[in-house]
């Protein structure tokens, strides 16, 4: 069982690996070669996407400019507690590895490569480098690790909500069941109380039965001997 779970790990692994190459590879390929200094522009898909070489020194929307080591932290503390309900989750006294462990190996590995990538330009250059333009909305340049990340999080909205209706689902079905037995339980007492009485009712006649008939033996004796006194 141990062999199957370490499958899991391995699979967050993989997919974080993905995501940190692609992050980096797109990355060098692009703003190395393609874009190199802050503000260069490339096209890609006219009046949808293009690439734009922009430094971010905070997150989304400029929030935390400048702020390079709380981002960090707060990335860390992220990943941390992240791992750590991965991990729970896993070790949660499962007794195999089913769809639902599989599909959250995909999140976290998809949510810590993207942490990964960012926190490596932030480390390494003090700010993130981002170059990917959507033209048709007002919306912030980002990079592949943004991408990853963005995914992760949507499909870990799904996972709390299937989660959650499988737990409720299974509780549902653990209160039918309890309530069966209750009943049953309750129709096997009454079953037993019934057998009881029968038994103490069929003592009763068979002693009121004997009496009677210890009652006419013994009269007929009476009779007897009054017969032979006269």
């Amino acid at each position: 069982m141990k062999s199957n779970f370490f499958k899991t790990y391995f699979i967050a692994i993989i997919i974080a690996f993905v995501a940190i190459l692609f992050d980096m590879l797109t990355k060098y390929l692009l703003i190395g070669l393609l874009i190199p200094n802050v503000g260069d522009e490339a096209g890609f898909i006219d009046g949808f996407i293009n690439f734009v070489y922009v430094q971010n020194f905070g997150a989304s929307w400029g929030i935390f400019s400048g702020q390079t080591w709380l981002l960090i932290i707060i990335s860390l503390l992220i990943m941390a507690g992240l791992l750590w309900f991965y991990l729970s989750k896993c070790k949660a006294g499962n007794t195999k590895v089913d769809g639902t462990t599989i599909f959250l190996s995909v999140i976290v590995g998809l949510i810590v490569g993207g942490c990964i990538g960012n926190l490596y330009d932030r480390l390494v250059f003090g700010y993130v480098r981002d170059f990917i333009n959507l033209q048709f909305i007002d919306f912030p340049v980002f990079n592949i690790a943004d991408c990853a990340i963005t995914i992760g999080v949507v499909l870990f909205i799904i996972y709390f909500i299937v989660d959650f209706v499988k737990d409720y689902k299974a509780e549902k079905a653990k209160t039918a069941k309890d309530i069966r037995k209750t009943g049953q339980n309750q129709v096997d007492k009454d079953k037993n109380q019934t057998s009881t009485c029968q038994d103490l009712n069929s003592k009763e006649n068979l002693e009121k039965k004997d009496n009677l008939e210890n009652k006419e033996n013994f009269d007929k004796k009476d009779e007897k001997n009054d017969d032979k006194t006269q």
